[in-house]
C-alpha cells in the first residue's frame, strides 16, 4: 500500500504578520506541503469581524479541492439576530473519502482556575480510493495551566482506548512530546512519529558507525606500520572519542538555527520567526511507522507546520 502524507499546520484564522486575513495565502502556504490530510487548528466559521465572517473551512477546502471536516470548540451565538453563530476550532482537509466525523469537548481539570476557552478533539474515519481507512484525529489542547492539557490528553487517551487499528493524533499540543502533561500518550502506545523516526536514524548511524569500526580496526596494523606520523595516527581515535562529541553537541545547534543543514525531524515548531518550542506535534497508533517528518518553512502563521510520511501496517 501506499503511505499516508499527512500534516498538521495552526493557520491563526489566516492571520499573517502583515495585520491581514489572506485565505489564498494560506491555502498556497497548505498547498506546499504536498499532504493528502491535513489538521488544522485555530480555524473561523462565521467569527466575526477578524476574519469577515468567513466560513473558513469552506473556503479552504475549495481553494485546495479537498473534502473537509470541521469541529467547533467554540461555539457562540450570532453577533445580530439574523447572524451565523460565531464559531471558531479544528478541521481536517484531505483528498480522501470522509466515513464519519464526531466532535469530543475534551474536559478541563476541576481544581484549576476555568481555561479561556473550551478544548475539543475532531475524530474521522478517512478511505483511500485503494480501500485502506485510517482514524485521524486533530486537537488544539489548552495554552495556559498544565493541568487542564493533563485532562484533555487523559479525555483522548479514553475516547481512543477502543480504536484497535492504526490511529493519528495531530496538533497544537502546547507542550513539548516529552513534558508530564502530556504523559499518558506514551503511556497507552502513542509514539511521537519525529521521536520514533529520530530513533530510528540514530539506530542506523550507530549500526554504520559499528560497521566503519570493524573496517578501521582491520586496516588499523596496515596503516600504522607505514605512516611515518604513527604517534598522530594512534591519537586519531582517541581525538574522535573524546573531542569531536562535544564539539558536534555545541555546533550542531548552531548549524540547524542558521539553516546550514537539514532540520532534524524533532525540530521547534513555534514561535515560527525564532523557534524555540516543539508544539506541534503528529502521534501514531497502531503499528504505524513514520519515514518521513519534516517542520515546514516559516509561513504567514505563528506556528510551523509539521508533515509525516506514514506506513500503515500490512
Amino acid at each position: 500500500m501506499a503511505p499516508w502524507r499527512v500534516a498538521s499546520a495552526n493557520i491563526r484564522h489566516g492571520l499573517g504578520d502583515d495585520g491581514r486575513v489572506d485565505l489564498e495565502r494560506t491555502a498556497r502556504e497548505l498547498r506546499a506541503l504536498g499532504a493528502d490530510v491535513i489538521g488544522v487548528q485555530e480555524i473561523d466559521a462565521g467569527y466575526g469581524p477578524r476574519s469577515g465572517g468567513v466560513e473558513q473551512p469552506t473556503v479552504l477546502a475549495g481553494l485546495l479541492g479537498m473534502r473537509h471536516a470541521f469541529g467547533a470548540a467554540l461555539d457562540l451565538p450570532p453577533a445580530q439576530a439574523d447572524g451565523p453563530r460565531r464559531r471558531y476550532g479544528v478541521a481536517l482537509l484531505t483528498r480522501h473519502e470522509i466515513l464519519s466525523q464526531h466532535l469530543h469537548p475534551l474536559p478541563d481539570h476541576p481544581a484549576a482556575v476555568a481555561p479561556g476557552e473550551p478544548r475539543a478533539v475532531l475524530h474521522t474515519r478517512l478511505r483511500r480510493d485503494d480501500g485502506e481507512e485510517l482514524d485521524v484525529l486533530v486537537t488544539h489542547l489548552e495554552a495556559g495551566d498544565g493541568a487542564h492539557r493533563t485532562s484533555q490528553v487523559q479525555g483522548i487517551v479514553r475516547l481512543t482506548d477502543a480504536l484497535t487499528g492504526p490511529v493519528v493524533l495531530m496538533g497544537d499540543m502546547n507542550a513539548d512530546p516529552a513534558s508530564a502533561e502530556l504523559a499518558a500518550l506514551p503511556a497507552t502506545g502513542w509514539q511521537d512519529a519525529a521521536q520514533q523516526l529520530e530513533s530510528a536514524m540514530a539506530a542506523a548511524r550507530a549500526a554504520s558507525r559499528r560497521t566503519d569500526d570493524r573496517a578501521v580496526h582491520m586496516w588499523s596494523p596496515m596503516l600504522l606500520d607505514r605512516t611515518p606520523l604513527p604517534l598522530l595516527r594512534r591519537a586519531l581515535p582517541l581525538v574522535r572519542r573524546v573531542v569531536i562529541p562535544p564539539l558536534r553537541r555545541r555546533v550542531v545547534p548552531l548549524l540547524d538555527l542558521a539553516g546550514r543543514r537539514p532540520a532534524r525531524p524533532t525540530a521547534a515548531t513555534h514561535p515560527a520567526g525564532f523557534p524555540v518550542r516543539r508544539i506541534d506535534v503528529i502521534w501514531v497508533r497502531g503499528g504505524i511507522t513514520a519515514t518521513e517528518v519534516a517542520v515546514g518553512p516559516r509561513g504567514s502563521s505563528d506556528h510551523r507546520s509539521i508533515t509525516a510520511t506514514l506506513h500503515l501496517p500490512r
